[in-house]
């Protein structure tokens, strides 16, 4: 059991504070958002194109909810008489806890943090001064017109990375299982990560938070779908 903690939580968890401390407190945050701002302009050139608001920001949004809405519902067909439901209750109220937890609890971290989106900032034409999270100067930031920041966690990005419980659905079955849920999860997690960063909505390092948040979770809940004294299942070819 020592192990699985370890090798899910112990090294996933340090290697995504290091990026973190390195977006957030050595600048790359602030390399990553000048690189889609046109300082000249003082715009966000991408913020209006298709791909970033309708598709990735909507139609991701959307493609969360129809995910959500699927695992509800087979959670509650679990609960009928068949027996084919009822051996998917596990799985289903598992993933509905992902979700519900990462999602949830990323929205509650943006109301308290009170954390801007890159726009808001002067160096991206808004009228707060920027300060890293990690200078641990938090306190009710400078309001902008509609008020205190509501940006930190990612919360466009949580409803992907929240799936990343599929990883340890798939671990019941196989390794290469596990790691096409994970992928599906880390790939559109990053996907909206960039689609936020171009519309300057979010730095990199939120969704870094939210990512270290719902692989807390995931991980945190896994013995529901998974016994973390046993060996990791053999890839299938």
């Amino acid at each position: 059991m020592r192990r699985f903690y370890f090798h899910h939580l112990a090294i996933p968890l340090a290697l995504l504070f290091v990026l973190f401390y390195l977006f957030d407190g050595r600048g790359w945050d602030l390399l990553c958002s000048d690189a889609y701002f046109n300082a000249s302009q003082g715009l966000w050139p991408y913020k209006h194109r298709w791909w970033a608001n309708e598709l990735l920001h909507d139609g991701g949004r959307h493609l969360i909810v129809v995910i959500a809405a699927t695992d509800l519902l087979l959670f509650a067909l679990s609960f009928s008489h068949h027996s084919y439901w009822r051996q998917a209750r596990r799985v289903s109220g598992y993933l509905l806890l992902c979700i519900a937890l990462g999602t949830g609890l990323t929205a509650i971290g943006k109301k308290i943090t009170h954390r801007h989106c890159p726009k808001h900032y002067q160096r991206y034409g808004g009228t707060i001064p920027y300060q890293p999270i990690l200078a641990l100067n938090n306190k009710r930031q400078a309001t902008t017109k509609g008020g205190p920041g509501h940006c930190f966690p990612a919360g466009h990005a949580s409803g992907a990375f929240s799936l990343i419980g599929l990883y340890f659905i798939g671990q019941r079955h196989s390794r290469s299982f596990a790691m096409a849920g994970l992928s599906f999860s880390m790939i559109l997690g990053i996907l909206f990560t960039f689609g936020q960063l171009v519309r300057g909505a979010h730095f990199i390092s939120h969704s870094i938070a939210t990512l270290i948040l719902c692989w807390t979770i995931a991980v945190l809940f896994a013995p529901l779908v998974v016994n973390p004294a046993e060996r990791p299942l053999p890839t299938k070819n």
